[in-house]
């Protein structure tokens, strides 16, 4: 979200021009030009260390003096890339807060089955839900490599956390995922009484990959319940396909998801090609160092445009992901703050 108080950018809870819709969660979008520059830069990796957050550059010099690091699938088979993304993971996932509880349940999606996870912080009957749908380029991660993510939104939110495991790319590819989130909210619908949650109070919550799923499956599910979702929280989301000028990485995770050229991408597939008009409040979170940054712009437009109440919030000197080192850096755990305090808003 671009933050603003000061700073230059889009500013929360500044309305935009002839705008007289509800500005709770709105931005205006003056002064956007410094914005453009920092997210072509992003977009292009035109990113440097000194560029980066002083606490955060730390955090990741001790990552990688631990001797972990995230996976280069386009430098390693698949399997062995995961390997190393699990152990780097693994690294960020240590010392996860504690929940009063957690369950387990397998549930059935057109791709067979596929596992959920529910922490709750406290013993409660009814309380709100997150439905947490991770990144990882809809080809790393699990449950338990946002284990500590999911616990850490749990106790900031007082709400339980669903989170979904969905089956990876490529071996399965769109819609198997967003049909597995959907099925998800259904079953949270039907039988969230018995698992210990209220199904009228559902909130969607993703980074990446995860972001560009919750948003396919709120606009999928307007018209499916009668009750909609009471939110959306979304941090650096897959909003759009990448440009010419994308790192080779962005590229490669579409395709793997899509399972085809980018130039015969499924339209359907993509958050920017969809009808967002009725969508309920939206949050947006971003990284000002994000390869992501543009997407999260323009998307914002999109959702104004539609009169979405939308709240946009930036970090500076922040990349992609890293919501994930909320465990070595403090940035992230306030990141984290954040969602969850847009999530609390939501089910009020």
């Amino acid at each position: 979200m671009l933050d603003c108080g000061s700073r230059e950018g889009l500013r929360e809870g500044e309305p935009e021009p002839d705008s007289g819709d509800d500005n709770r969660y709105s931005f205006g979008l003056s002064n956007r030009a410094p914005w453009v520059a920092r997210a072509r830069r992003a977009s292009e990796g035109h990113i440097v260390d000194n560029q980066l957050d002083p606490d955060y550059a730390r955090a990741s010099s001790s990552i990688r003096n631990a001797g972990v690091e995230p996976a280069d699938p386009l430098k390693m088979p698949i399997d062995e890339a995961r390997a190393v993304q699990d152990r780097y993971f693994a690294f960020l996932a240590q010392d996860a807060p504690a929940v009063s509880s957690v369950r387990n349940f397998e549930l059935q999606g057109p791709a067979g089955s596929f596992a959920t996870r529910i922490y709750y912080p406290i013993k409660a009957a009814a309380m709100p839900v997150i439905v947490f749908v991770r990144g990882g380029g809809w080809w790393a991660g699990t449950l338990d490599s946002h284990d500590r993510t999911m616990r850490l939104l749990a106790q900031e939110s007082g709400m339980a956390v669903c989170g979904v495991d969905y089956h990876r790319a490529p071996e399965a590819r769109y819609p198997t995922q967003l049909d597995e989130v959907l099925e998800t909210v259904r079953w949270l619908r039907s039988e969230g009484a018995a698992a210990g949650v209220d199904p009228e109070r559902i909130v969607l919550a993703g980074e990446s990959a995860g972001a560009n799923l919750c948003t396919l499956a709120a606009v999928r599910l307007k018209a499916d319940l009668k009750q909609p979702i009471r939110g959306l929280a979304l941090f650096y989301g897959n909003y759009a396909l990448p440009g010419a000028q994308a790192r080779a990485y962005s590229k490669w995770v579409w395709s793997q998801y899509l399972g085809t050229e980018l130039e015969h991408a499924d339209p359907a597939a993509i958050p920017m090609n969809a009808d967002v008009a009725g969508l309920p409040p939206v949050w947006l979170g971003v990284g000002e160092a994000d390869p992501l940054l543009g997407d999260t712009q323009r998307f914002a437009e999109k959702l104004r445009a539609a009169h979405v109440a939308c709240e946009v919030k930036s970090y500076p000197g922040l990349p992609h992901a890293f919501v994930m080192l909320n465990r070595i850096f403090d940035g992230a755990k306030a990141a984290v703050r954040d969602l969850a305090a847009a999530a609390q808003r939501f089910v009020a």
